[in-house]
């Protein structure tokens, strides 16, 4: 690779998991060798890291266990960072969530290799775009033209019944009465050719709206609004809802 016009750049990689964060911090430095990369696991750190000196690069993955869905990228929707996007996932709550932020690379872990994330380094390094092909197809933008699409607030919904919740259990956490959330219940059903709970749930999966792992249940991109209190979003212990519904 060309050192370009910044031989020695600063990167901070956001990654959550930890080798393979230790992994994009070779690579950079194989590129670079003098490159400065701060490797962090948390979202909170590494922006407080970017806020103290802003880097030349941020290399982000797209589930951070402390950060909602890709909160992490919206303090840079108006700001000129280059930011390299590196992940696997496809489910359709990340793809329209990436839709609606700014970034100058997307990178497929599993389809692209080690001289293809070259390439997106130094693209994006230098302020170009980098998206891999496998990627090209699921990331332009979407209109909304046909009837059987789930609306805003039915997709919040999904996400506070997908883990199993009753209509009593999501209503208390939307704020919303029983009726209502069952009134939206039997309209994504509908909507999505589903006949029973299992079936819900199977799709919440699928597509990004839960994400359960033995530790914690996630809520990508709609955590805030399932737990506002006082009408103010805030920050979570998520830990505490490793049950949630009990």
């Amino acid at each position: 690779m060309s050192s370009g016009s910044n031989p020695v750049p600063r990167i901070v990689v956001l990654k959550a998991d930890r080798f393979y964060g230790e992994m994009i911090c070779r690579l950079i430095k194989q590129c670079w060798r003098g490159a400065c990369v701060g490797v962090f696991q948390k979202g909170f750190d590494a922006l407080d890291s970017i806020q103290l000196q802003v880097p030349d690069m941020f290399i982000t993955g797209v589930h951070i266990s402390d950060m909602d869905g890709l909160e992490h990228l919206e303090p840079f929707v108006e700001r000129q960072l280059p930011i390299l996007v590196v992940t696997s996932r496809r489910d359709a709550r990340t793809l329209s969530l990436l839709r609606e932020l700014r970034y100058n690379g997307l990178f497929d872990v599993k389809n692209d290799g080690p001289a293809d994330f070259s390439t997106a380094l130094e693209l994006v390094l230098a302020g170009k775009m980098y998206i891999s092909e496998s990627f090209e197809p699921h990331v332009k933008a979407r209109r909304r033209i046909t009837l059987d699409e789930l609306t805003q607030k039915e997709e919040v919904v999904l996400s506070a019944i997908g883990d199993g919740s009753d209509d009593q259990q999501a209503a208390e956490r939307l704020r919303l009465s029983p009726y209502t959330v069952g009134t939206h219940r039997k309209s994504i059903m509908a909507k999505l050719g589903l006949h029973h709970k299992g079936q819900l749930m199977r799709y919440a999966l699928q597509h990004g709206y839960v994400l359960i792992s033995p530790d914690r249940v996630a809520y990508p991109g709609f955590e805030r609004i399932l737990f506002k209190e006082g009408g103010e979003a805030k920050k979570l212990d998520l830990a505490s809802h490793d049950a949630l519904g009990k």
